[in-house]
């Protein structure tokens, strides 16, 4: 029971970090003693609580407030998340009642709170007695009511219902290869995307499969492998990714024959970023450089400028189910800010007859259209540039892509962009 215990205790401890101090998913786990002690095994399960507890956070909730006549102390939270972790259990999870409900007591008293022993027994209790009387509450519960009546502007009620239920789902594995993509989707048991990657089979530990130690590809999903295949021909071109870590559309950049200067505000991002060129032989291609890019000077100019923004990331919910613990509408305001004076700044770097790819994965418009129009209004000589065929079924009513979460990718948004001379 002890090793029961602690799979969950781990859960409940990254739980607390997320919904009460608004920690991301990465760092809530992150030098967790409780977790990092855990069997391979057990840190699977944890994490299963975890992300399924968070696409379920407002389901589950409401199943409280039906079973609960009286709402929890407020300082009480660990105990509602308790009661989150068991319905997660007996709900979604179908995990046996008696493991479910009694690891769940013993949860209450290990974080020594053992008064409410009896009531998380009898919550839970209650429940499986009438689990057939509950109807599973809508899957609008777990979308925040400012996310929905903002999309509600753009997108029917429909297309919101089946994004949210595409975020209930597990994240597929998507991988970018250098060349010959299709044979690689055989010997891979993968499929091919209409994007150019390869969707494989879950795989737990990524570095083992086929073709990673020798740099034959590497791990992108299929939205984000878009913006920097939007260029025309960058062979020998000299291009600027601005926000580059990972380094995934830096790859492709240089898959394509580019030479390319590699910016980012983090160093440790830049890091990772350059142990994946190594590892798929394109160091040499690449400068790496760890700046403000706002700071840049104008007289730096660029054939190509890839800006993948800093967004709300509001596409990735289905990666990212911590997301609406830590976001607000107003930043939403603040980015688009942001991103407004770094698509300016990529003009500004480019050479005059240049392009520029703008992207963003949020789903929210003030942070693509709105941006990208902002910026045409003040600069006569920057145009749209039409896209070629194979990206007609992802392009909006203004020639840009906009993927959308019901595509079975993540959401993601991308214009192409050309100077011109003024």
């Amino acid at each position: 029971m002890k090793r029961a215990i602690q799979s969950r205790l781990a859960a409940l401890r990254v739980l607390e970090r997320i919904v009460q101090m608004r920690q991301t998913l990465m760092t809530a786990f992150h030098r967790l003693p409780v977790y990092e002690t855990l069997p391979d095994s057990d840190k699977q399960f944890c994490r299963l609580l975890v992300l399924t507890a968070l696409r379920r956070y407002g389901q589950i909730t409401a199943f409280i407030q039906q079973l609960v006549s009286k709402p929890l102390p407020a300082k009480r939270q660990d105990i509602h998340l308790v009661l989150v972790l068991g319905l997660v259990q007996l709900y979604y999870l179908k995990t046996p009642a008696h493991a479910a409900v009694d690891t769940s007591v013993c949860l209450v008293r290990e974080i020594k709170q053992p008064s409410f022993a009896g009531f998380v027994n009898g919550v839970l209790r209650s429940f499986m007695r009438n689990i057939s009387r509950f109807a599973e509450p809508s899957v609008l519960l777990n979308l925040p009511k400012w996310v929905y009546e903002n999309w509600l502007q753009n997108y029917t009620p429909e297309q919101i219902q089946r994004f949210v239920e595409t975020f209930m789902q597990e994240a597929p594995l998507d991988i970018f290869v250098k060349n010959n993509a299709a044979d690689w989707a055989k010997k891979l048991n993968g499929t091919l995307l209409p994007t150019g990657g390869i969707r494989c089979a879950f795989s737990k530990d990524v570095t083992q499969m086929n073709g990673y130690s020798n740099g034959v590809w590497w791990v992108q999903e299929a939205s984000a492998s878009v913006p920097a295949q939007l260029f025309p021909d960058v062979q020998e071109k000299k291009v600027a990714d601005l926000c580059a870590a990972p380094g995934g559309k830096t790859a492709q950049l240089m898959n394509r024959g580019a030479f390319v200067e590699a910016f980012d505000i983090s160093a440790h991002r830049l890091e990772r970023l350059y142990e994946n060129m190594k590892r798929l032989g394109f160091e040499k291609r690449v400068s790496i450089r760890c700046v403000d890019v706002l700071t840049l000077p104008d007289e730096e100019k660029y054939d190509c400028v890839l800006l993948d923004a800093p967004c709300s990331a509001t596409g990735t919910v289905r990666r990212h189910p911590d997301l609406w613990f830590h976001l607000s509408k107003d930043d939403i305001l603040r980015l688009a800010q942001t991103q407004k004076k770094l698509l300016q700044k990529a003009v500004r770097l480019t050479k005059t007859g240049g392009y520029i790819v703008y992207s963003t994965c949020s789903l929210e418009k003030e942070e693509n259209e709105a941006v990208v129009e902002a910026v045409l209004a003040e600069n006569k000589n920057i145009a749209r540039v039409s896209l070629p065929k194979r990206w007609q079924s992802f392009l909006n009513d203004k020639g840009a892509v906009q993927i959308l979460p019901t595509q079975n990718q993540d959401g993601f948004y991308a214009v192409l962009l050309e100077k011109r001379i003024s």
